[in-house]
C-alpha cells in the first residue's frame, strides 16, 4: 500500500529535531531519515543545506554523500503522491541543493560565499583593484590574444601555467590572512604544514579587506586561465 509522503515542515533548520520522526534532519532542505521536505527558515545557508558545519574543514566526500542522499529524497519520483504544494517545494529545494553543492565544491566560490556569509558586502566594498594589478592582467590578456593569433601553443601553455600558479597563490594568501582558520577558504594542500598558526582566528578577526582583494585577484587569474585554455 502506498504511503503518502509527510507534509512539509516550516522554518526548520538543520540541527533541530524533525517533527515527523524526531531525529535530526541532516539538512535544512529535507529530513534524511523520513523524507520530510522542509520549508527553510531564517539562517539557512549552503552549509545547512548539505548538513555541513561551516566551522569545520570542508570535506568534499562528505558533501558529495550528503548531496546524493538529498537528491534522492527530493527527486520527483519520491514525491509522486504528494500534493502540488509539496512537489513545488521539492523542486525549489532541489534547485537550492544544486546551488549549494556547486558553490561549496568550488574553492573560490566557497571562499567568497563564506566571506559574505560572515561579513556581508565585503566583496562589493573592496572590489576596486590597484592600477598596477589591472595593468598586469591586461598585458597578460593581450599576450594571450597575440599568442592565439599566431598559433603559439608554447606561449599559451606558459601563460596558463603562470595564471594557474597566481590563482593558487591568492588562495594561499587568503589562508594566511585567515591564519588558516579553515580549509573552507583554501584547500589544505595549498598550505604548508609549517605555515599553520598555533591559534586559529575567528571570522571577526579576519583582515576582510585583504581577503576580498585576494579573492577578486584570484577570479581575474582564473578568468585568464580559462580564456587561455579555451584557445589552446
Amino acid at each position: 500500500m502506498a504511503v503518502d509522503p509527510p507534509s512539509p515542515s516550516e522554518g526548520l533548520l538543520e540541527g533541530q529535531a524533525c517533527p515527523a520522526c524526531g531525529e535530526r534532519p541532516g539538512s535544512s532542505l529535507a529530513c534524511l531519515g523520513c523524507g520530510l521536505i522542509l520549508e527553510e527558515g531564517p539562517g539557512a545557508n549552503h552549509f545547512t543545506r548539505l548538513g555541513l558545519d561551516p566551522l569545520e574543514a570542508f570535506d568534499p566526500d562528505l558533501a558529495e554523500m550528503s548531496y546524493l542522499k538529498l537528491s534522492r529524497v527530493l527527486h520527483p519520483d519520491f514525491q509522486s503522491g504528494a500534493d502540488a504544494g509539496q512537489r513545488e517545494l521539492s523542486l525549489r529545494n532541489s534547485a537550492l541543493l544544486n546551488e549549494a553543492s556547486a558553490a561549496l565544491n568550488d574553492e573560490l566560490q566557497r571562499a567568497e560565499y563564506l566571506l559574505e556569509l560572515h561579513v556581508p558586502g565585503t566583496l562589493d566594498k573592496h572590489q576596486k583593484l590597484s592600477p598596477a594589478f589591472l595593468m598586469e592582467a591586461m598585458e597578460i590578456s593581450e599576450e594571450v590574444d597575440d599568442a592565439h593569433s599566431i598559433g603559439c601553443q608554447d606561449t599559451l601553455r606558459r601563460i596558463a601555467d603562470k595564471a594557474h600558479e597566481a590563482f593558487h597563490d591568492r588562495l594561499k594568501g587568503v589562508a594566511s590572512a585567515c591564519s588558516v582558520t579553515i580549509d573552507r577558504l583554501a584547500r589544505d594542500e595549498h598550505v604548508h604544514e609549517d605555515a599553520r598558526p598555533t591559534r586559529l582566528l575567528g571570522p571577526h578577526e579576519w583582515n576582510t579587506e585583504q581577503i576580498a582583494v585576494l579573492l577578486h585577484q584570484a577570479r581575474v587569474y582564473r578568468r585568464i586561465l580559462k580564456d587561455t585554455e579555451a584557445r589552446r
